[in-house]
């Protein structure tokens, strides 16, 4: 079996995961209605595995050299190479990593904010429309981390994950490695 095939598989597996996070997601939201810590505790838990699985998709697609070294000419070819047989344009909601970052170094964004904040009024793991947050007094709030089930989108500070655009994104690379690779 040659690289290509490997990491092929690996991108399958890793969309298939974050279906199954997403299934996850949507069953907790309905049970969050009961307001049990357990039953937020697994939304939140199936939002981390849905975004650490769509990261490592991201990742073998779009790869990066760690630590500022260079990325090998070969791994940036072959990846390019997928890239293309996928059919995947620089745009699509998989690549970008500014997100996906955002849960995977989260000890360093609760480092910086507490830094810069004055106010250091944080709201975290709240769900929600933000516009509908009565509890919240106006002024400078951070929401470290927001899902919206209204519009099914997390929000980290200032910026939005649209999830069901990356869902989508997922179930047309699972049908697209079904019908080439299966």
């Amino acid at each position: 079996m040659d690289i290509e095939d490997l990491l092929m598989g690996e991108i399958h597996r890793q969309c298939i995961f974050a279906l199954m996070a997403y299934d996850g997601l949507t069953k907790s939201l309905e049970l969050t209605k009961q307001t049990d810590t357990d039953k937020l505790d697994r939304l939140w838990y199936s939002v981390q595995a849905f975004m650490v699985a769509v990261a490592n998709v991201s990742k073998i697609l779009w790869p990066y050299a760690p630590f500022g070294s260079e990325l090998p000419a070969e791994t940036s070819t072959r990846r390019e190479l997928l890239r293309n047989l996928l059919s995947l344009e620089e745009s699509s909601p998989l690549k970008p990593r500014k997100f996906r970052n955002y849960f995977e170094r989260y000890d360093f964004e609760i480092e910086e904010w507490a830094a810069k904040s004055k106010d250091r009024m944080l709201v975290d793991s709240n769900i929600g429309p933000l516009d509908l947050s009565p509890s919240i007094t106006p002024g400078p709030v951070a929401y470290m981390r927001n899902f919206d089930p209204v519009k099914y989108t997390l929000i980290f500070r200032d910026e939005e994950f649209q999830i069901r655009e990356v869902v989508k994104a997922i179930n047309d690379l699972v049908q697209k490695i079904k019908g080439n690779y299966s």
